[in-house]
């Protein structure tokens, strides 16, 4: 799937485009649980996983809490495990990032109607992960609703890797994530392109990208997961991951490590 030119638009650019990679039965199926995640309780023991956004809407019925974003998906269904061994995502990385690949991280983005575009502003994932061993760190954001630069979809900077780790702030924003973002965000808003998604189409980018969250001004929650993989050769110099299923193999030899059940019964369709 991934060939010769897109690879070296890859290093050029810092991300690739993949299209239709999941199924609409995989994505009602990774709704449907992620829906269920979305109802937890502030008392549940895993409650702290769950990150929510107050102050920018109303909640809608599927999202009473405002989450907007959910960390250790693993915890909350076994779905997200078997997600992680995606066949056609876990190639295309596999194919952009050099052979052997490992699972570094798993994330859901929740944007209700209204939600801002600074609320996660111009920012580089590589400010979380860093320092690192290389720079053989990839996100993956697949959309599970139709989704434009207006209605969540995620803007990068085309070639801004290149630049290396960029100083990062806390916003001074009052309706913010409060997450760190680039010094002089400023600049990037000029230089930043988003694309129009359908369902099912993944986005994936190096973590030295400088990217930001969409805003949604749609009147319709739009969901997206974000899971994060490494080379096998790419270590963590400072031990700062901790999430759950970390390092854990994913590709070896060009072949999958282990079967995601779920979607690999879909696959065989």
């Amino acid at each position: 799937m991934i060939t010769p030119e897109d690879k070296a638009a890859f290093e050029e650019n810092g991300f690739h485009v993949l299209r239709s990679a999941v199924s609409p039965n995989e994505i009602a199926l990774l709704k449907q649980a992620l829906a269920k995640m979305l109802l937890t309780s502030k008392q549940h023991p895993y409650a702290k996983n769950l990150a929510d956004a107050p102050d920018i809407a109303d909640n809608p019925p599927d999202n009473p809490r405002g989450v907007w974003a959910a960390f250790n998906l693993q915890l909350f269904d076994d779905i997200f495990w078997d997600f992680a061994y995606h066949p056609i995502i876990a190639h295309a990385v596999d194919a952009l990032i050099g052979s052997d690949i490992n699972l570094y991280e798993t994330a859901s983005i929740h944007k209700v109607p209204g939600f801002p575009n600074n609320y996660r502003d111009w920012h580089q994932d590589s400010v979380y992960s860093d320092p690192q061993s290389n720079d053989r760190n990839v996100t993956v954001i697949t959309f599970l609703d139709e989704m434009d630069g207006e209605s969540g979809a995620t803007w990068v900077v085309p070639g801004s890797h290149k630049q290396g780790a960029l100083p990062h702030v806390l916003p001074t924003e009052s309706l913010s994530s409060q997450a760190k973002e680039v010094a002089d965000k400023h600049l990037y808003s000029p230089k930043g392109v988003a694309f129009a998604y359908q369902p099912g189409d993944v986005l994936i980018f190096l973590v030295g990208v400088v990217h930001k969250s969409g805003a949604n001004l749609s009147n319709q929650s739009k969901w997206s997961l974000a899971y994060n993989y490494t080379r096998n050769d790419t270590h963590d110099l400072a031990r700062v991951n901790g999430f759950v299923g970390a390092y854990l193999p994913i590709t070896r030899n060009g072949k999958l490590y282990s079967v995601g059940a779920v979607f690999q019964r879909e696959g065989q369709k």
